[in-house]
């Protein structure tokens, strides 16, 4: 959605014309990344920095046309076998120092309103953050996938 939405509806044409190498998931990508198979690749920003905190020889690059992100929810469930100790580890997890070892540890983002720190390379005030619409999201994402497979010859 971000590429069509943000980059332009001939965005995936031109990507498509280029003859990119297509990965089932962003995980053998990264792997691809880190041994020099491909020299650039569009990842989630959790998925690449365990491996440079790690060393890989990689640089994270935030474009400014946007950074799209994949808000996710925490809670507890209500079978949950222990909900006091749930309880605690999601009070941890949304505490400000919960949050700081999320960010700097694992690449997350903060839900927090004051960010306690932000991923290395990120700069707020140059990249735009880019959270699709849930309403568009549910509309489009069948359909366009079928799209984009169609466009980059992509069949799993």
């Amino acid at each position: 959605m971000f590429e069509r939405q943000v980059l332009g509806e001939n965005y995936w044409k031109e990507q498509a014309a280029t003859k990119p190498q297509l990965y089932p998931s962003g995980a053998p990508l990264s792997d691809a990344l880190v041994r020099g198979e491909v020299t650039i690749a569009p990842l989630l920003y959790n998925i690449i920095w365990t491996k440079k905190k790690d060393g890989a020889p990689i640089e994270i690059f935030f474009p400014p046309e946007g950074a799209p992100i994949n808000p996710y929810a925490s809670g507890i469930p209500k079978t949950a076998t222990h909900p006091n100790a749930a309880r605690l580890y999601l009070n941890w997890c949304l505490s400000e120092e919960g949050q700081t070892f999320m960010i700097k540890e694992l690449g997350n983002l903060t839900s927090l309103k004051k960010a306690p720190a932000y991923p290395e390379g990120f700069d707020p005030a140059k990249v735009n953050i880019w959270v699709p619409k849930f309403d568009e999201y549910q509309k489009y994402n069948l359909p366009w996938i079928e799209e984009w497979n169609k466009t980059y010859e992509y069949r799993q």
